[in-house]
């Protein structure tokens, strides 16, 4: 039988309950001033709630895991959690995800973290979509947050915030500056000679498929930040690879791990090998044919290919290849069958396998990864029996998704009754109209970690069906959740 649900501890309970008295107080106040026709006092209503819990003894962990559940709560109106956001930051507090509010809070919120969070270490910005009038602002939180380790801002950077976190962020780390975004030559310059280049590891920057950011601007971050590691969402590093050692220096090396490239050759493949000594992820978009194999020598961890010739990967991962370091493998538009068999003799260690939209996928063998813990099949035809003999030779499986499978609640029966799929957490197959509840219920009775089914709207259920399982799931405690739109 599938889990139940665990008690709430202690820490939670009070934390919501604590929660709830300060969101219900600034209820309590704006009923009142209704009541008798005065402007709620917001900042009595601070300095009393912060009182309370200093009294209480507080710690700034505590203050920091209030903002956290109130800010991310989707019901509370965008004036309770702004209201909460003036109570409760503070210099203790470490970490702060604004999540998204309105346009009219944008400059209100940042004017109380400029104000109140000279502590954060950690800020994320994602759901306050700065304009230029409200940047002044922004200019002020990087001036009065001198110990941030991690920024994160899409969509808003321009040239003269970079200037300012290449002049005040000393301490900066990790730096989010990726999507639609004003930044120039200019900034990133800015950011090459700052403060903070021999400490940044981690820059996510311009936006998946799109060339937004020049590659030779690019180039600029690669040679002058020394250590770093991940160019996230930059969708042309092995140009800008490739620039430096043709313009600049023929014996350049760099510490990036991770490398997505873009209309990939040859000749760009080599400088991704040449210069990236430590890489072991890498994702290439629509590679020319026939230069997959120049990866051979490099110990890959992860591989993500699109627009690809399925035999060619083969040949990559097989006699001598990355396939024996290989522990995440993501294929999306393969051209030409792919035999899973040869992917299980050639990457034995693999821990998760995502196939999308592939020419074809067969499976005839009689083993399978001894360690898989995830597979995801979509939009790729594979036969019934291939399917089923590759799940069920894969017991090691967390989670498994399958766009459409023909399984009738015999052979799911089967499956789960003749193979101990004692790890299975979620299962999502979005259409398979031979399935009953008979088969929801087996599985949980026989996979004792499921956590999670779906999709049943594309199951032989009825509305009834669905309703009557999570009865049943609810009068059980069962922590399992069934999913249909």
């Amino acid at each position: 039988m599938s889990n139940k649900l665990p008690v709430r501890t202690l820490g939670e309970i009070t934390l919501a309950e604590l929660a709830g008295t300060i969101v219900g107080s600034i209820g309590a106040i704006v009923q009142q001033s209704q009541t008798y026709g005065t402007p709620p006092d917001y900042a009595l209503l601070i300095v009393e709630v912060n009182s309370y819990l200093e009294s209480l003894g507080a710690t700034s962990n505590i203050y920091e895991d209030l903002l956290r559940v109130i800010l991310c709560s989707d019901s509370l109106p965008a004036f309770k959690r702004f209201c909460c956001l003036q109570m409760l930051l503070n210099e203790g507090v470490q970490c702060l995800g604004t999540e998204i509010f309105p346009p009219p809070y944008y400059d209100r919120i940042l004017q109380v973290i400029a104000a109140q969070g000279r502590g954060l270490r950690q800020l994320n910005l994602k759901g306050v979509w700065v304009k230029e009038e409200c940047m002044c602002y922004m200019f002020e939180i990087v001036k009065r947050l001198p110990h941030l380790t991690k920024l994160t801002i899409p969509h808003i950077a321009n040239d003269n915030l970079l200037k300012h976190i290449a002049d005040y962020s000393k301490c900066l780390r990790q730096l989010d500056i990726s999507g639609e975004t004003d930044i120039t030559e200019i900034g990133i310059e800015y950011l090459c000679y700052g403060a903070c280049r021999e400490l940044l590891t981690y820059v996510d920057i311009g936006s998946l498929g799109d060339e937004n950011i020049c590659h030779t601007d690019v180039a600029l971050l690669l040679r002058h930040l020394p250590n770093l590691v991940t160019l996230q969402s930059y969708s042309y590093v092995g140009s800008s690879l490739l620039h430096i050692l043709e313009q600049h220096d023929a014996g350049f090396r760099c510490r990036l791990s991770y490398v997505h490239d873009t209309n990939t050759d040859g000749q760009t493949l080599d400088a991704i090998v040449r210069t990236c000594p430590r890489l072991e992820d890498v994702y290439l978009d629509s590679p020319e044919a026939g230069i997959l194999d120049k990866l051979r020598p490099v110990r890959l961890r992860r591989i993500k290919l699109y627009k690809f010739s399925s035999y060619e990967l083969l040949g990559l991962l097989e006699a001598g290849g990355p396939g024996s370091t290989l522990y995440h493998l993501t294929a999306i538009k393969g051209f030409g069958p792919l035999d899973i068999n040869r992917l299980v003799r050639a990457c034995p260690n693999l821990l998760d396998l995502d196939l999308y939209m592939m020419d074809s996928l067969t499976f005839t063998g009689d083993t399978s990864f001894p360690n898989l813990q995830g597979l995801e099949i979509l939009s790729s035809p594979i036969q019934k029996p291939s399917l089923r003999g590759f799940i069920c030779r894969t017991t090691s499986l967390k989670r498994l998704a399958v766009d459409t499978v023909s399984f009738s609640d015999e052979d799911i029966s089967s499956m789960v009754i003749e193979h101990d799929f004692y790890f299975l957490e979620d299962v999502w197959f979005t259409s398979a109209p031979y399935l009953s509840i008979a088969s929801v219920e087996l599985m949980m009775d026989r996979c004792p970690e499921l956590q999670s089914v779906g999709q049943l709207s594309g199951w032989a259920l009825t509305p009834d069906d669905v309703t009557l399982l999570r009865g049943i799931l609810k009068s059980c405690n069962s922590s399992l959740i069934v999913q249909s739109l």
